[in-house]
């Protein structure tokens, strides 16, 4: 390779990078000085015992979701497929979103899929607890009322429940994502699944992980007690091309440039009655054909292209959905820079912004703004 070519692969790696850094700096930056700015409005609303509190609190935390789909759809060009049965998903109602975890990231890009036919404002994702702690976001998961995981089970099932047991005394139905495999794909993950088929004496899956039944029942159990459990929507992610597997690939530039979901709605009364090992047996046929369908995603290149919906219904989604986007983008950018210039002017607030700080760290780390609002709703 000449020098010149060196030069050029050098630069060319240099932009990726700092795309990459650009894209986490957004996200991380508009999380931190966004919830910093607002705990005092979410604080508040919850102690004066509003009804209108949890609306509050989740739009302006699901308007944050929307800036990362402008974000990376407007800014960075990612092009989002969604294939399947969406025409049947309910805006309104609660259900459950079960997914394959190809990567760490698989979340944030389903943001989309929320964004256009469901809703972003009743999202939920069950999540690592690890994930609670980071500044600015982690709080806001914590707001919203994620659902925290340990990989304990009996832990996990208590913690499960309690969080959607909250939900049904608050009046509120949730579309919970889970991730029944547990964890995202990787070479490592692989091999334990390959060795978990084998023990079990099941096939052996080269695009997807085998499925832990036992959350997966429990969960639709819980929401069939406690949230009018009324879709489950099955989704298979898959990336075509440039697939980044974690935060690490995310901040060397290595954005997707095409994600495609492909998406499978059925009613939940067609499930709720079925025993345990009825239910374990469904979900496994449903990864079944996941592997089908990611087999010839990848090798044979053949995904679904049509959605149910006439052409008319999707042009007027996608215009629906550019002008939400668009609105936020602007609400953010105003938020985002009216902070910064009172920071750098005002003294005073400063040191109302480092005080704010300081509050939410506390309440994040050793209270829990989950908790904290949780009581407030209930007292």
């Amino acid at each position: 390779m000449s020098f010149i070519e060196q030069g050029m692969d050098m630069l060319q790696n240099l932009k990726l990078r700092c795309r990459g850094i650009t894209f986490v700096a957004i996200l991380v930056s508009t999380a931190f000085l966004g919830f910093v700015v607002f705990s005092p409005l979410f604080i508040t609303v919850f102690a004066l015992k509003l009804q209108c509190a949890r609306w509050i609190v989740d739009t302006v935390i699901s308007s944050w979701f929307a800036l990362a789909v402008a974000t990376y759809e407007f800014i960075y060009g990612v092009n989002i497929v969604i294939n399947g049965d969406v025409s049947r998903m309910d805006k309104y109602c609660s259900s459950l979103i079960i997914m394959n975890h190809r990567t760490r990231l698989d979340w944030l890009f389903y943001f989309s899929v929320q964004a256009r036919y469901c809703s972003l404002r009743r999202f939920i994702i069950s999540l690592k607890d690890g994930l609670r702690y980071a500044p600015g976001a982690g709080w806001a998961m914590q707001a919203k009322q994620f659902i925290f995981l340990r990989r304990n089970w009996e832990e996990d099932k208590v913690r499960i429940e309690n969080g959607l047991k909250h939900f049904s005394h608050v009046n509120y139905n949730p579309q919970l994502l889970l991730f029944p495999e547990g964890t995202d794909f990787t070479p490592y993950t692989r091999s334990k699944s390959k060795e978990y088929a084998k023990k079990n004496d099941l096939p052996d899956y080269e695009f997807v992980l085998h499925p832990r039944t036992t959350g997966f029942v429990s969960v639709l159990g819980f929401m069939k007690n406690y949230n009018d459990l009324k879709q489950i929507v099955d989704v298979t992610i898959g990336y075509p091309q440039n697939m980044l597997q974690n935060e690490t690939e995310l901040l060397n530039g290595n954005i997707p440039r095409e994600i495609v979901f492909n998406i499978q709605t059925f009613d939940a009364a067609d499930l709720v009655s079925k025993d345990e090992s009825e239910l374990s047996k469904w979900l496994e046929e449903r990864w079944a054909v996941k592997e089908t369908y990611l087999k010839s995603f990848y090798e044979l290149k053949t995904p679904i292209t049509a959605n149910g919906l006439s052409l008319n219904k999707n042009i007027d989604i996608e215009r629906e959905t550019y002008l939400f986007l668009i609105g936020v983008m602007l609400f953010w950018i105003f938020i985002t820079f009216s902070t910064v210039w009172c920071l750098i002017f005002y003294t005073y607030y400063r040191w109302v912004f480092f005080t704010l700080t300081i509050v939410n760290t506390v309440i994040g780390v050793f209270v829990g703004f989950d908790h904290l609002f949780a009581k407030m709703s209930l007292i």
